[in-house]
């Protein structure tokens, strides 16, 4: 509660009624606020418009602000700013700034050009760890930063960890929701998939939905009865066979339908729903050999059905050469026995034979061993001919040898692939985990070992804007938040991990490697631990966000709509609040689905609602409000809106002794002791454009 109960006077006023005014009991809201002023506070920044982080938390503190999230900018440019630029003293001084004005330092946001924690290089367009690495490093300034200035306290951190599309995201696909977002109209037709090695990082495909291919029409069992084949083996219709009726139980082993008519092997068309089935056949055909449910990276997803269909055709490809040319060199390395018996035995007859002998054998020789090929041969000898018979047939099998070999090796090379290629999400979502996880473990050491903290330590991942990737949503906020905590409990528990490198055996099975974090720790301490260590950040504008991106019902109206997506916006509070996530909020308001910064109640979000029912369900986290756009117009709104939307109540009395209650509209509007002042002047009024203050204030 703000308490304006002391008579504000100039220094020369005559203190006829004395400084001190009778208590008068709040009458703009008789029940309790939502949240105390107190604990309703705003993010501050730096940089060369704002000043360094002391003078801007020093301007909020003047404002009336009870709690202060700091947020630093990207260091290492040509201006002074970023975590590592605050040194000992400073840090002190931010420290003892708060503690001097009873005021709380919730939290430290890292820069905003950190976009993700997966590794993933917009210049590049590729996953690279040095790049992760560069990211992560910024987080655990952040966190250093948060334990010595703001000791402890919220490390927030902007997702947006991997490209995704809306349309076909977990979320939108069952549910109360289901099919209620789309990023355009063409999305589901026109949205890009990729792939990823994870070996390099590399993006190695694109695979456009609309993308129509064609690919070998594999031979099934086509009859309506079951049949047991030569191996024992039971036939259902519909299963792959080979040539001889055989079931066929690996996907690679599968061989193409062929036209006996035509003697051709027969190709098919197929389109994205097409791998969708056949991503669900693999899929089965995992379950039918293994007893469970494929996890993780075992379940194939059509985009890695769509590639690996491609590279098992290339496999095909590259093997037929390569038995080929192997039963080419089988075939010359045959005719090089002839040809040395024969030479063998001819050069032994030439040795002794007569002038005229010879001349019948170069005759013989030319019609019996020269192919046709009379030009320059006509006075060889038969074993002159099979020398250079014999030449010729060890230097083709030298070239079939290179080229079955080199068929094999790019067989090799497909199937290698074939193990490592895997879809983004994938791939991101694993190494972002990772790094979170990381974090975490670091915020942990720090609020253990730091002698300035005195509140944990966290990193708070924060929904970001929808186009922006996964993280955005609140499911995927959750995702990330759970599974990071479940990969930290890992770390601190497990003696042995996934090689970081992504290397997997010759099976396509992860490789162990000793775990350098494990502490020996029970999985009930690690957890506990974990849930301390990393939660989330809700921005409740970024939220309001996906308005944009929420589909319209035939004839609805505007309002409708609005209506509809904020009973969404409450729900996805609700998942949020079961949770049991957050830690950190970032309170704004908007209008529309752009990326706005207004005070609570001056949108159309239903954002105090929110806030309220958070409360409800038990959140003590801190809130901040980033609602800064109307500080244009007067400043303070950042604060006062808020405050007074929240139904903060304030406490004042008049000079003169005459008591009586004041409202949030006093402070932000009052002027000259008037309650209700006017906002512009008009007309005679209103000075001209040629005079002004003497102060140069400008009036209105």
């Amino acid at each position: 509660m703000v308490e304006f109960r002391t008579a504000y006077y100039h220094p020369m006023d005559r203190d006829y009624m004395g400084n001190t005014m009778p208590e008068v009991k709040p009458q703009a809201n008789i029940e309790e606020p939502i949240i105390p002023v107190s604990q309703l506070g705003q993010t501050v920044t730096e940089g060369g418009r704002f000043g360094n982080l002391i003078q801007t938390a020093t301007a909020a503190i003047r404002a009336g602000t009870g709690t202060i999230e700091l947020q630093t900018q990207m260091g290492g440019g040509g201006e002074p700013v970023g975590a590592e630029s605050y040194g000992k003293e400073a840090r002190e001084a931010i420290r003892e700034l708060a503690k001097a004005n009873e005021v709380l330092l919730t939290s430290v946001h890292t820069p905003t050009a950190v976009g993700n924690l997966s590794g993933f290089n917009p210049q590049q367009g590729n996953f690279s760890d040095e790049h992760r690495k560069i990211e992560l490093d910024e987080v655990k300034k952040a966190i250093k930063f948060a334990a010595d200035a703001a000791q402890g306290g919220a490390v927030v951190v902007h997702t947006g960890e991997y490209h995704r599309p809306i349309f076909d995201a977990s979320w939108n696909k069952e549910g109360k929701w289901k099919d209620s977002f789309i990023s355009y109209d063409e999305e589901p037709e026109k949205t890009v998939m990729h792939l990823v090695d994870d070996r390099t990082g590399r993006v190695i495909s694109e695979v456009r939905r609309n993308q129509v291919v064609y690919r070998p029409n594999w031979n099934r069992h086509e009859g309506k009865e079951s049949y047991v084949d030569d191996n024992g083996k039971t036939v259902k219709p519909g299963d792959y066979i080979d040539y001889e009726g055989r079931k066929v139980e690996q996907f690679e082993e599968r061989v193409p339908k062929y036209d006996s008519d035509k003697g051709i092997f027969e190709t098919k068309r197929m389109t994205w729903q097409d791998f969708e089935k056949e991503a669900k056949e693999r899929n089965d055909m995992f379950r039918m050999q293994h007893g469970r449910d494929p996890v993780g990276d075992e379940r194939v997803t059509p985009e890695e059905s769509f590639l690996q269909a491609q590279l098992e055709s290339n496999i095909g490809v590259a093997k037929g050469w390569a038995l080929n040319y192997g039963v080419r060199v089988k075939e010359q390395l045959e005719a090089v026995e002839k040809i040395k018996s024969a030479l063998k035995y001819y050069e032994h007859l030439e040795k002794n034979a007569s002038p005229k002998d010879l001349a019948v054998m170069r005759m013989e020789a030319i019609t019996r061993y020269a192919d046709g090929r009379l030009v320059g041969r006509e006075k060889m000898l038969p074993s002159e001919i099979l020398k250079e018979q014999l030449w010729d047939a060890r230097k083709n099998i030298e070239s079939s040898k290179d080229m079955a070999t080199s068929q094999m090796q790019q067989a090799r090379e497909q199937e290698e692939m074939k193990q490592h290629a895997v879809s983004i999400s994938k791939y991101a979502k694993k190494k972002s985990l990772q790094s979170f996880a990381e974090a975490g473990l670091y915020a942990m050491k720090e609020s253990q070992h730091n002698p300035h903290v005195n509140k944990d330590v966290f990193v708070a991942p924060e929904n970001i804007f929808p186009e922006m990737g996964f993280g955005s949503h609140p499911e995927e906020l959750i995702e990330l938040v759970k599974g990071a905590r479940k990969e930290m409990v890992n770390k601190l528990t497990e003696k042995y991990v996934e090689d970081p490198s992504g290397r997997k055996d010759e099976k396509g099975k992860p490789i162990m490697v000793p775990n350098p974090d494990f502490a020996g720790m029970s999985r009930d301490k690690a957890e506990e631990l974990a849930k301390k260590h990393i939660k989330a950040t809700l921005d409740t504008q970024h939220l309001g966000m996906w308005w944009k991106h929420f589909k319209p019902k035939a004839g609805e109206t505007e309002e409708s709509r609005r209506k509809r997506f904020n009973d969404w916006y409450m729900d996805e509070i609700d998942k949020l609040a079961k949770e049991n996530i957050l830690g950190n909020i970032h309170l704004v308001d908007s209008i529309g689905g752009g990326h706005q910064h207004l005070p609570a109640g001056q949108g159309d979000l239903p954002v105090v609602a929110a806030i309220k029912k958070l409360r409800q369900k038990g959140y003590k986290g801190f809130i901040n409000s980033e609602a800064y756009e109307e500080e244009r117009f007067t400043p303070g709104r950042i604060l006062i809106e808020t405050w007074s939307a929240f139904g903060s109540p304030i406490q004042s009395g008049y000079a003169g002794g005459a008591p009586g209650s004041r409202m949030w509209t006093d402070v932000r509007g009052g002027y000259f002791g008037q309650t209700y002042p006017p906002k512009f002047i008009f007309g005679s009024y209103s000075p001209s454009n040629d005079w002004t203050l003497w102060s140069q204030v400008p009036m209105e």
